[in-house]
């Protein structure tokens, strides 16, 4: 019987093959250079993994992992959930100013450099953004049901448009070396949970309703 997979083994190679990549895409990375980063022969890494797309595939797997544990699980955390987007979109402005604007988000820039080109890499990647949205939907029901929000919010589009909003943010900013629009564009997307909570200033301005509004 041979011996089972070694777990930290596993997620090293997964992380050094999401760094290369990340920097280089898909196409244009190797076996050899990830197998080099990870600190062992290429005959060993495919001991692990019988293909680079394999190999991709289950790094996309292991992002699923990382970012409910990263983006979802906060945001069901937070009392103010429009907080905690706010913080997503700030925490990225800071990431993005410290390596320059580069490299861009790892799961975007594999939903555009192979989503046309192989149905496997497609569906997972559909599958990435799916959970996420549909992980925030459900956290976003909850303040509903809590009487934080109103039942206006419409949980699943404002989950979409905000996910929308913060890759979109990325794209802008790798092309235009502005970490900045991640301020800007967090500011529309916590103004899509603000403008739902009940009690806040539209609520107030409007006052009590009367037939003639006066």
């Amino acid at each position: 019987m041979g011996r089972k997979p070694n777990p930290e083994v596993r997620e090293r190679i997964l992380q050094q093959a999401e760094h290369v990549i990340h920097l280089k895409g898909f196409g244009a990375a190797s076996m050899d250079e990830i197998a080099k980063a990870s600190g062992m022969t290429k005959a060993n890494l495919f001991h692990h993994y019988g293909s680079k797309s394999e190999l991709a595939l289950a790094v996309l797997d292991f992002k699923i992992n990382e970012f409910r544990k990263r983006k979802v699980e906060p945001l069901c955390a937070q009392a103010a959930p429009e907080l905690a987007i706010a913080r997503m979109f700030e925490d990225a402005a800071t990431f993005f100013a410290g390596n320059g604007c580069k490299a861009g988000c790892f799961v975007g820039n594999i939903a555009l450099e192979m989503s046309d080109r192989d149905e496997a890499f497609r569906e997972r990647v559909g599958r990435f953004f799916a959970e996420w949205a549909a992980s925030m939907g459900k956290c976003l029901e909850r303040g509903k049901a809590a009487g934080y929000f109103r039942d206006t919010l419409d949980s699943r589009a404002a989950a979409e448009s905000i996910i929308a909003l913060y890759e979109g943010a990325i794209m802008l900013a790798r092309c235009r070396r502005d970490a900045k629009i991640f301020r800007r564009v967090g500011d529309v997307a916590r103004s899509v949970l603000e403008q739902h909570k009940v009690g806040n200033r539209r609520d107030k301005a409007m006052g009590p309703k009367t037939p003639c509004g006066c």
